[in-house]
Protein backbone atom coordinates (compact mmCIF):
# COMPACT_ATOMS: atom_id res chain seq x y z
CA UNK A 1 0.00 0.00 0.00
CA UNK A 2 3.00 2.56 0.67
CA UNK A 3 4.93 1.64 -2.37
CA UNK A 4 1.50 2.20 -4.26
CA UNK A 5 0.90 5.78 -2.91
CA UNK A 6 4.65 6.77 -3.27
CA UNK A 7 4.11 5.88 -7.21
CA UNK A 8 1.18 7.67 -7.01
CA UNK A 9 3.25 10.74 -5.54
CA UNK A 10 5.78 10.42 -8.06
CA UNK A 11 3.50 10.14 -10.81
CA UNK A 12 1.33 13.08 -9.67
CA UNK A 13 4.97 15.15 -9.48
CA UNK A 14 6.48 14.07 -12.60
CA UNK A 15 2.66 15.17 -14.55
CA UNK A 16 3.11 18.95 -12.59
CA UNK A 17 6.43 19.07 -13.51
CA UNK A 18 6.17 18.02 -17.33
CA UNK A 19 2.86 20.75 -17.22
CA UNK A 20 5.08 23.33 -15.82
CA UNK A 21 8.13 22.67 -18.19
CA UNK A 22 5.52 23.22 -21.26
CA UNK A 23 3.92 26.30 -19.91
CA UNK A 24 7.20 27.82 -19.68
CA UNK A 25 8.23 26.92 -23.35
CA UNK A 26 4.66 28.28 -23.98
CA UNK A 27 5.64 31.45 -22.73
CA UNK A 28 8.99 31.51 -23.80
CA UNK A 29 8.11 30.99 -27.63
CA UNK A 30 5.10 33.49 -27.22
CA UNK A 31 8.01 35.95 -26.19
CA UNK A 32 9.85 34.72 -29.09
CA UNK A 33 6.51 35.82 -31.38
CA UNK A 34 5.93 39.03 -29.90
CA UNK A 35 9.44 40.02 -30.55
CA UNK A 36 10.05 38.76 -34.13
CA UNK A 37 6.58 37.88 -35.07
CA UNK A 38 7.53 34.92 -37.13
CA UNK A 39 5.13 31.89 -38.09
CA UNK A 40 8.22 29.66 -37.06
CA UNK A 41 7.25 31.06 -33.05
CA UNK A 42 3.96 31.08 -33.19
CA UNK A 43 3.87 27.25 -34.77
CA UNK A 44 6.24 26.66 -32.28
CA UNK A 45 4.01 28.07 -29.03
CA UNK A 46 0.84 25.92 -30.15
CA UNK A 47 3.22 22.94 -30.40
CA UNK A 48 3.86 23.25 -26.63
CA UNK A 49 0.47 23.95 -26.33
CA UNK A 50 -0.78 20.80 -27.66
CA UNK A 51 1.85 18.67 -25.65
CA UNK A 52 0.56 20.92 -22.47
CA UNK A 53 -3.09 19.77 -22.93
CA UNK A 54 -1.81 16.03 -23.11
CA UNK A 55 0.07 16.55 -19.83
CA UNK A 56 -2.75 18.12 -18.11
CA UNK A 57 -4.84 15.29 -19.17
CA UNK A 58 -2.44 12.60 -17.74
CA UNK A 59 -2.54 14.49 -14.68
CA UNK A 60 -6.33 14.28 -14.56
CA UNK A 61 -6.36 10.46 -15.24
CA UNK A 62 -3.75 9.99 -12.67
CA UNK A 63 -5.72 11.88 -9.94
CA UNK A 64 -9.22 9.84 -11.10
CA UNK A 65 -7.18 6.87 -10.75
CA UNK A 66 -6.00 8.03 -6.93
CA UNK A 67 -9.42 8.79 -6.19
CA UNK A 68 -10.95 5.62 -7.11
CA UNK A 69 -7.78 3.80 -5.07
CA UNK A 70 -8.82 6.02 -2.08
CA UNK A 71 -12.62 4.99 -2.47
CA UNK A 72 -11.91 1.09 -2.88
CA UNK A 73 -9.44 1.78 0.64
CA UNK A 74 -12.25 3.29 2.21
CA UNK A 75 -14.94 0.43 1.13
CA UNK A 76 -12.34 -2.02 2.16
CA UNK A 77 -11.44 -0.68 5.78
CA UNK A 78 -15.22 -0.04 6.97
CA UNK A 79 -16.54 -2.44 8.89
CA UNK A 80 -19.53 -4.43 8.03
CA UNK A 81 -22.45 -4.26 10.39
Amino acid sequence: MTTVRRTDEHNLRQAISDILEQIYAIEYAMGLFYRKGTERELTRASEDFEIMRGAVDRLSVLIANANQDEEADAKIAEPVA
